[in-house]
């Protein structure tokens, strides 16, 4: 058989092999039932598309008003948008019987971490070991150094200068985030030096949520060509937390240098995670593991801190009612501390809580569900569907947050929902922002301390308002300008979904009360 033949055969074969396969896709797979996009049948490139455009969380809300409350939007892919669902898929009792996506391991560089694992005794020994890290305890020990943060923020914006609040959240954020972890001082917020850094790490973003809807994108490295911009950015990040551990190990050793040349670091989370001992084995983590642990909570926790502050101050800011309320609450607080309100202050401001979870409502900054992979022989059972073993299953965050089952008016900021004991409940079972059960966000806590401290301040301390350029005043709006469907509300904050949230706006201008003066 000569050379020639040999291709035909070859070429026949593989044609053979794909239309075996699309028709195996569309009629004989365990989830050729459900509707969805057509495409979808086949591959996950059209998932990437739109997480790389930022418009996925969005898309998979517009396809379950298309197709229903369960939609297949991979070949291998269940979306539920259902509370029974919710909690069948992420529950406290179920969640064990589900594995993380294997396309969440495009994200592990070097060691993986509690985020990119994907379950079993490995990641519960993990999130034991990091749960000492961020503990209640230890969080009342970190919330000095958020304070400290939080003051200068204040002491920035309240200048009374037009300030993009999507750029100073993250600010805030990144500092906040990397002193508690490293015990390090990069001060974007007073200096311009490392304000690059947050930025790399939302165009990095950019190509990591396009690989984890379709790894397939690796292959031959297309995603070289296709992400040019994002591999420069990530390279440009890892450049600097490169130099971030090479520091703290020195620093570990005696020796200062760089942002540690005036450090803190008894209680960051770095040297608490250097002698964190899993109770149930006794093991602690290596270097690589420490390293990735605490880049990947730098990484998230900022994300997920800033996402939350500018998405609450645009709501703030567009509901007078809200404002109004939350205003009065707030400066109704009797500080136990001089100059500066503590957590335990603001315990008891109900209304800002509420204000905070509704803000997470409307614009959480992971709007993508979560996907999980079903690892029970012979499938389970999610809201009364049979999910087959090898399938992955999960429920749009920003989706379920938006369905009329799951919430009245969903499109509408109303903070007193979570007020009313009823409907609190119900909506509470529905929320979830940080995802739930076994693999929940370990940080949950942190970052709610943070993002109340900091809108508890900005309130105690003076006011705020939108500016008086309309055309800034409208920036982080929707619009039909926009030429999505789906972020044509004015009064919704528009997040793009790269893993995390990416924002523009609110622009505010702020002004001290002359009490505090």
């Amino acid at each position: 058989m000569n050379y020639l033949s040999v291709l035909v055969v070859a070429v026949a074969v593989t044609l053979l092999y794909l239309i075996a396969r699309v028709i195996y896709l569309a009629f004989f797979h365990p989830l050729a039932k459900y509707p969805g996009p057509f495409l979808s049948k086949f591959t996950c490139a059209r998932a990437s598309y739109y997480a790389w455009r930022g418009d996925i969380h969005i898309d998979i809300w517009r396809c379950h008003e298309k197709y229903g409350d369960y939609m297949r939007y991979g070949p291998n892919q269940l979306y539920v948008n259902t509370p029974k669902g919710l909690r069948d898929v992420y529950g406290p009792t179920t969640s064990n019987k589900f594995l993380k996506s294997s396309h969440y391991e495009v994200m592990t560089h070097q060691a993986a971490n509690t985020f990119t694992h994907r379950g079993g005794k490995e990641h519960l020994r993990r999130r034991r070991i990091m749960a000492q890290a961020v503990s209640t305890k230890a969080q009342l020990e970190y919330e000095p150094r958020l304070v400290g943060h939080i003051q200068k923020f204040c002491n920035a914006v309240f200048k009374g200068e037009p300030m993009n609040m999507a750029k100073w959240c993250n600010y805030l954020a990144f500092d906040s985030m990397t002193d508690v972890v490293f015990g390090a001082q990069y001060n974007l917020l007073g200096d311009e030096k490392f304000r690059y850094v947050p930025e790399m790490i939302e165009k990095s973003n950019v190509r990591i949520s396009s690989l984890v809807q379709f790894p397939g994108l690796t292959w031959l490295r297309l995603d070289k060509h296709l992400f040019q911009e994002a591999i420069y950015a990530r390279n440009r990040f890892l450049k600097f937390v490169f130099r971030l551990l090479s520091d703290r190990r020195a620093l570990s050793h005696g020796t200062a240098r760089g942002v540690f040349e005036n450090p803190s670091i008894s209680l960051d989370v770095y040297s608490r995670l250097q002698d964190a001992r899993d109770p149930v084995t006794g093991e602690g983590f290596g270097h690589d593991e420490i390293a990735s642990e605490s880049t990947t909570l730098i990484v998230a926790g900022s994300d997920t801190s800033a996402c939350a502050t500018a998405s609450i101050l645009f709501y703030l800011a567009n509901n007078p009612h809200a404002y109004a309320r939350v205003a009065e609450e707030v400066r109704a607080v009797r500080s136990s501390r001089p100059g500066h309100l503590a957590a335990a202050d603001l315990a008891g401001c109900k209304y800002l809580r509420a204000c905070i979870d509704e803000a997470l409502r409307m614009s959480p900054p992971v709007g993508t569900g979560l996907m999980r992979e079903v690892a029970a022989p012979g499938g389970l059972v999610v809201d009364g569907h049979v999910v087959p073993m090898g399938c992955e299953v999960g429920v749009g965050t920003y989706a379920i947050h938006h369905s009329t089952r799951a919430f009245e008016d969903p499109f509408v900021y109303r903070p007193e929902r979570w007020l009313a004991p009823d409907e609190s409940a119900h909506a509470r079972a529905c929320f979830v922002p940080f995802s739930a059960g076994i693999r929940s966000c370990l940080g949950k806590g942190l970052a709610y301390t943070e993002v109340t401290l900091t809108i508890g301040h900005l309130l105690w301390l003076g006011d705020f308002k939108l500016v008086a350029d309309a055309e800034l005043a409208a920036v982080g709006r929707g619009s039909r300008k926009l030429g999505v469907d789906g972020r044509h509300r004015e009064g919704e904050y528009q997040l793009y979904d790269h893993i995390a949230g990416q924002k523009n706006g609110p622009w505010l201008q702020f002004t001290r009360r002359a009490e505090v003066q």
